[in-house]
């Protein structure tokens, strides 16, 4: 019969983890390549929205952009967790989700094309389009780059998340104004 770990060993062995994952990151990720990146691909995506921006909208397009960070940020984790992928590089060493993709990319790709397609058929379309995009190019580029690391995961698994995450939030988004 197998052991079962008490949360005193879990949280020791959790701990250690954690530690050893700062170490990490202070002493092989801040200030490579890779991370200098990841702050272009967090900052660069932000600087453009804020320029395309409609400003008469922007309260409900922050407001869809920030679910989607919320969202996709919780998805990662889980992702994260359940050992599907992992990343080696990444701004911080407090989260253990993709920082650059959670609240800038997705959300600032989500928000333009929530922008731009105000109708249910063309949003839906640029969606796939984006989806695909993110799948097959953006995450075997990160994997190139040795940042994103698949564990458990294959590229077409993302796909559908990508898609299904627009579209149900817009649905929210749409239910939300309606009130």
């Amino acid at each position: 019969m197998k052991r079962i770990p008490t949360f005193e060993e879990t949280y020791t062995l959790q701990s250690a983890a954690d530690a050893a994952g700062r170490d990490f990151w202070f002493h092989n990720v801040v200030f490579t390549y890779q991370w200098w990146l990841l702050v272009a691909v967090t900052i660069i995506p932000i600087m453009v929205w804020w320029k395309l921006v409609d400003r008469r909208r922007i309260f409900e397009i922050m407001t869809y952009g920030l679910l989607v960070a919320l969202v996709s940020g919780l998805l990662d984790a889980i992702g994260v967790e359940t050992d599907a992928w992992e990343y080696k590089y990444d701004l911080l060493p407090l989260l253990d989700v993709f920082i650059a993709y959670d609240i800038s990319v997705l959300p600032v790709c989500y928000m333009l094309i929530y922008q731009y397609c105000p109708k249910w058929q063309s949003f839906a379309f640029a969606q796939l389009i984006v989806s695909f995009l993110f799948a097959f190019v953006s995450e075997p580029i990160l994997v190139y780059l040795d940042i994103y690391q698949l564990i458990d995961w294959q590229h077409i698994y993302s796909v559908p998340g990508y898609f299904f995450l627009a579209i149900f939030l817009r649905w929210v988004m749409e239910k939300l104004k309606s009130r």
